[in-house]
């Protein structure tokens, strides 16, 4: 893991990191739920928080897509391939939150211009609305890789545009990959 991962499951959890070391003993699956929790969980810390704007709120979002589970599974298998998000396995429950706006979920990017390829595939594919980069951002879904800042729209709509001008083969596969689904 890397030391800012590990300084923030110390800072933002710790309540359940003094749980998981008072057993007997602390495997690498318990290392590994921290980190999940880390990655996926509402951040409880004081530089994360914000006023709730009632005009933002995750339930009047909603990306009205209705995916199959052959989908889903297809959605996840991309995110893992590639790298997307800041979690060592994307779990279908994680996509399905994501996609559901379920307030309060929050999952880190591992790089921003992969996922704003894979939302933009979607959108091109009319799984999901085209307002999807001002949901992203209205919902606060979506953390930076150091875990620091939410991902706004507007960095979404940059990174889409850079892979436009200068798309690398990850690029063409993630496309390709979403472009097959059934």
């Amino acid at each position: 893991m890397i030391i800012h991962v590990v300084r923030g499951i110390l800072h933002d959890y710790q309540d359940c990191v003094r749980k998981k070391f008072a057993t007997e003993s602390f495997s690498l699956d318990d290392c590994m739920e921290l980190k999940r929790m880390y990655d996926t969980s509402e951040i409880n810390s004081p530089a994360f928080a914000y006023d709730a704007d009632p005009m933002a709120t995750a339930a009047s979002l909603s990306f009205e897509c209705n995916f199959s589970k052959e989908q889903m599974a297809g959605i996840v298998s991309c995110a893992n391939t590639y790298h997307l998000f800041c979690v060592p396995t994307v779990r279908m429950e994680d996509m399905e939150t994501l996609f559901a706006c379920e307030e309060g979920f929050r999952i880190r990017v591992n790089n921003i211009r992969h996922v704003a390829v894979l939302f933009d595939a979607l959108l091109g594919r009319s799984c999901i609305q085209a307002h999807w980069q001002s949901i992203l951002e209205r919902g606060r879904f979506l953390l930076s890789k150091d875990g620091k800042r939410f991902v706004t729209a507007s960095s979404l709509s940059t990174a889409l545009s850079a892979a436009r001008i200068r798309p690398t083969s990850v690029v063409y596969a993630i496309r390709t990959m979403i472009g097959r689904l059934p």
